[in-house]
């Protein structure tokens, strides 16, 4: 869903286009141009919502045990302008900030200004290869340091870098983010909801 404009759209726009699209519609503002983002969907499956909990749980365990970090963890689409030059405003399903104006957004602000340290896509079922592979594009060409894709149904992180690295952590291994996330490790298995027996 790509407005007509003549010149780039602004936050402003963007802002006006999130607010008149039909409910459930992710929209996003990329190099001036708002476009759909991924899955468009009133609700999220009981798998991802899961999924991003506990994500968000296990992140914000961890900088808990980091007092000098001063640092935020965000979830839920939340809204975050990665870029000014090009104009950049996407929703995040979790991401990992860092800094005090990050800390103050998280508090007072509309949206985050500036990229996360780390953006996390939890894999809809209408999500293609093509839009995840995009996603990656935009945020890295934005300073994001690592972009993990999150497949609930294979129970599997992909942690991808800017340099074209990818690591894929399955349930059976142990998740590390080194050097973003100091100290952190955590089992796969425990990102996602237990399996009934």
């Amino acid at each position: 869903m790509a407005t007509a404009t003549t010149k780039p759209a602004t936050l402003e726009d963007f802002l006006r286009a999130e607010a008149a699209a039909p409910e459930g519609t992710r929209l996003a503002l990329i190099d001036g141009e708002i476009v759909e983002w991924g899955a468009s969907m009133t609700t999220r499956n009981s798998r991802h919502s899961t999924g991003m909990a506990r994500i968000a749980q296990v992140l914000n365990n961890w900088l808990d045990q980091h007092p000098e970090i001063e640092g935020v963890i965000a979830g839920g689409e939340a809204r975050c302008r990665l870029s000014r030059d090009p104009e950049r405003v996407v929703g995040l399903d979790v991401a990992y900030f860092v800094g005090p104006e990050h800390v103050s957004a998280a508090c007072f602000g509309n949206q985050f200004e500036g990229p996360p340290v780390i953006a996390i896509e939890i894999l809809s079922g209408s999500d293609t290869h093509e839009d995840v592979v995009d996603r990656i594009r935009v945020f890295f060409e934005s300073g994001v340091k690592q972009v993990w894709i999150v497949d609930v149904e294979l129970r599997r992180v992909t942690v991808n870098r800017p340099d074209g690295e990818a690591q894929i952590f399955t349930a059976r291994h142990e998740l590390t983010a080194e050097p973003e996330l100091p100290g952190f490790r955590v089992p796969v298995e425990s990102l996602f909801p237990k399996l009934p027996n």
